[in-house]
């Protein structure tokens, strides 16, 4: 218990130096007291905007008929994308496999997994764990905001036929000039614009 106080005391007395030196010095000292005590607002890129509108995207064609996606976000190094997912009236996923968590926040519409859990009113939110393998069925169809923290492998007539990760949706969506808006980040590269 002495040493922590003493430790603690230490910190304190450094950190107060560290002030005092730095108000006292004309040129920046970059400490990390400094950093602590000085923030300053991120430089804004030119190309870069803080909000977007999702109408000023356009919609893609998805993974499967009957289906669109907007790409929001995409971080091609730890393959967390966002999409905003339409899906028609009627229209029943082929069975697919959740290799990271999917959250899903339905904006319109609705649909379920099961007769007795649906989710087939506007604000309801789902968390599909990774390893989850389902088939949902959308009777109304829907819109949602579709948050992945990883690939979905899809599946045709019992063989995996697609891994449909960050790059995938990335390159789907570049392919159909639908990525201008999308806030893409991960690599030591920017993107071309």
């Amino acid at each position: 218990m002495i040493y922590a106080l003493f430790f603690c005391k230490a910190f304190l007395n450094f950190c107060f130096n560290e002030k005092l030196n730095f108000m006292q010095n004309e040129n920046k000292q970059f400490t990390p007291f400094y950093w602590m005590t000085q923030p300053e607002v991120t430089e804004r890129k030119e190309h870069v905007r803080e909000f977007v509108n999702p109408d000023n995207i356009p919609w893609t064609d998805w993974l499967m008929p009957g289906t669109r996606y907007k790409l929001l976000y995409c971080d091609l190094s730890s393959g967390f994308f966002n999409i905003l997912l339409q899906v028609d009236p009627g229209t029943e996923a082929s069975m697919h496999w959740h290799l990271g968590t999917a959250m899903a926040y339905i904006l319109e519409g609705g649909f379920h997994y099961h007769e007795d859990d649906k989710g087939d009113t506007n604000n309801c939110f789902t968390c599909e764990t990774g390893g989850s393998i389902h088939q949902p069925f959308s009777p109304q169809g829907c819109i949602m905001l579709g948050i992945m923290h990883g690939p979905i492998a899809g599946y045709h007539e019992g063989n995996m036929v697609v891994i449909a990760d960050a790059k995938l949706h990335y390159e789907m969506a570049k392919q159909n000039d639908a990525v201008k808006l999308t806030t893409v980040v991960g690599y030591v590269h920017e993107p071309e614009w």
